[in-house]
């Protein structure tokens, strides 16, 4: 008896063993989907990351590109005048800190003209980035150097300048600082203990985050990640060992076509940090639990025999994945009930975060997909109203015209338009839906239209805008909005421009070698606010020089930190400063001084019409 006791005891304790090796099972199972998700979470937050990081760089190749058109587009370069030009650069250069040098090489790679002054002959015709803009006549990217003028490190870019005759006579280069190029890698948020990587075409690294001695002009030392990085357009994600043998999970992209390639790794243990540290106090509690149980089955009995077979049953089908498994429990006197109701809380325990898993996993992907859809209906929804607006200025006898809207979300509310008519005249049109979002956006759009059709059947500006009122009252009343516009028809012919305005800011007249602007003023309530509306109307006749300029309240209601407006007076000094140049220039200009007037983030839509007389 005494023997078979004992035998029971190592059997009840094989028992206990298989139970707990069984949840032991289920936890590492779990553990492993976990580890799964997080590699997968991981590569989500690395390819974000990467994204901001390729897109800021290819914003600022394009920045360098448009640069450099300007540059050969220069009556100092093309007069090929080395003093002036040298001050042209020198002057670009203090406004771009992300340059350590801008200048201009001869079609045999002899430097001429150069924003950092240089002494002695200057010969770049062994450079990568010349090299190519001569051979592919176009804009090129090169590939880590230090410069001969600046001895700084520096990634170049070049632009061709052709001559009348199609020949390349030139190539202005602009080389951007790999200094300010890590400082502003460094600014974005990363993983901790993240690496990022950026090689030229070469492999060699362009800069490295964070920032490690004799890295950056040296291939790079992780030589399975500067094998996945060999191929032209390298990107994907893996795992690798770095430099210092630590395991990472990387993922890898190129930049446009210009042979940059940027990689970022997170060591592997980080990313399973959380998990790890889960599946010891799970280990923990198993371990306790491991203790107590085979206690209570040493001290059991023979009495308590009937509950094995049932206890081994659910062990069995908590083992095959059944989470409802539950083992009877009859009292609460032995050891082995006691087990029982513990492996009943375990099996609700495990089906309870089982089911929230399922739940959340269910919840999160609905979510990721009604946030994508949402994000793509408003990408759509931007382009379609940006291909509303003109995309280039209008030009006709007596007349240029240009404009340009700047919407503060996604799509705004703001619309301008011109548009020629028949007999030699234009029409001009600016509007602001009140709110913004989809909303105001649609009615921008039916404003277009109406004001597309009106503008064929009525003859001024004013009727065009009674019209228009007409048409528009019954959606924006049931809307709950109104439109602020103003009308402007300029007849070529008579150089007479008639001008009616629906509550919005007044038209600026800026005469031909005057200082002063005046306002034109014309009656009329906003649009949407009553049925039976009549606008008043101001004719002007333009002379040569003289210049309208139409906007939305977007543009003097525009504050600083301080709390002030722009105010209409800053826009008019703005006009004078730069009433000289073409519509399109003065435009960017004055866009220019609202943003470095109110640096933070755009609360409003800005738009601005600029028509000058010619």
């Amino acid at each position: 008896m005494e023997g078979r006791f004992f035998r029971l005891r190592w059997r009840l304790l094989a028992l206990v063993a298989a139970l707990l090796v069984s949840w032991l099972a289920v936890v590492l199972y779990s553990q492993a989907d976990e580890r799964a998700a997080a590699i997968a979470a991981v590569n989500r937050e690395e390819i974000l990351l990467l994204r901001i990081v390729t897109s800021n760089q290819a914003a600022q190749i394009e920045a360098g590109r448009q640069m450099l058109e300007q540059i050969a587009r220069a009556p100092q370069l093309v007069a090929r005048e080395n003093s002036a030009c040298n001050a042209l650069l020198a002057k670009m250069l203090t406004a771009s800190p992300m340059y350590v040098n801008i200048g201009v090489a001869d079609r045999d790679g002899k430097v001429w003209c150069s924003a950092v002054p240089f002494s002695s002959t200057v010969d770049v015709s062994d450079r990568s980035y010349f090299k190519r803009a001569m051979e592919t006549r176009r804009f090129a990217v090169g590939t880590y150097q230090i410069g001969r003028i600046t001895l700084a490190p520096s990634l170049n870019f070049a632009h061709p300048i052709v001559g009348q005759g199609g020949q390349i006579e030139a190539v202005a280069f602009a080389a951007q600082s790999l200094n300010w190029f890590t400082v502003a890698l460094a600014r974005t948020d990363f993983p901790e203990g993240a690496i990022l990587v950026v090689t030229d075409s070469n492999g060699t690294v362009l800069a490295r985050i964070p920032d490690a001695e004799n890295v950056a002009g040296n291939p790079l030392p992780d030589s399975e990640v500067r094998a996945a990085l060999t191929e032209p357009r390298a990107s994907g994600v893996f795992e690798a060992d770095d430099a210092a043998g630590m395991r990472r999970l990387w993922a890898a992209t190129s930049v446009a076509d210009f042979g940059l390639h940027v990689a970022i790794g997170v060591p592997r243990a980080a990313a399973f940090a959380d998990i790890d540290r889960r599946l010891r106090r799970h280990v923990a509690v198993l371990g306790v639990a491991t203790t107590l149980a085979l206690l209570a089955a040493w001290l059991g009995g023979g009495f308590i025999l009937r509950q094995v077979d049932a206890l081994v049953a659910a062990t069995r089908r908590l083992s095959a994945g059944d989470l409802g498994a539950r083992a009877p429990v009859i009292g609460d006197r032995s050891e082995l009930e006691f087990l029982a109701r513990k492996f009943n809380d375990m099996s609700q325990t495990l089906a309870t975060r089982d089911r929230e898993l399922r739940t959340a996993e269910a919840a999160k992907r609905a979510a990721e997909v009604e946030l994508a859809v949402a994000r793509t209906h408003l990408e759509i929804a931007e382009q379609i109203q940006q291909s509303l607006l003109p995309q280039r200025p209008l030009a006709m006898a007596g007349m240029q015209v240009a404009g340009r809207c700047i919407p503060a979300a996604s799509v705004g509310g703001d619309y301008f338009g011109y548009f020629p008519r028949e007999r030699a005249g234009i029409d001009s049109f600016v509007s602001d839906v009140s709110g913004h979002g989809v909303g105001a956006a649609l009615l921008m759009a039916e404003a277009r239209i109406t004001f597309l059709t009106e503008r064929l059947a009525e003859p001024g500006a004013a009727r065009i805008l009674t019209k228009l009122n007409e048409v528009l009252y019954d959606d924006l009343d049931h809307a709950g909005h109104f439109i602020t516009a103003c009308c402007a028809t300029f007849d070529a012919a008579t150089r007479e421009l008639k001008y009616a305005n629906g509550g919005h800011p007044r038209a600026l007249l800026l005469r031909a070698g005057e200082q002063a602007c005046t306002t034109l003023d014309a009656d009329g309530l906003f649009l949407g606010v009553r049925n039976e509306v009549d606008f008043g109307e101001v004719t002007v006749k333009l002379a040569p020089g003289d210049m309208i300029v139409l906007y939305t309240d977007g543009v003097t209601e525009a504050f600083n930190t301080d709390s002030e407006e722009f105010g209409e007076s800053r826009l008019v000094e703005a006009l004078r400063q730069h009433r000289d140049l073409p519509p399109q220039h003065l435009l960017t200009s004055l866009v220019d001084h609202v943003r470095q007037f109110s640096p933070h983030e755009q609360r409003d839509d800005i738009t601005v019409l600029v028509a000058k007389c010619k």
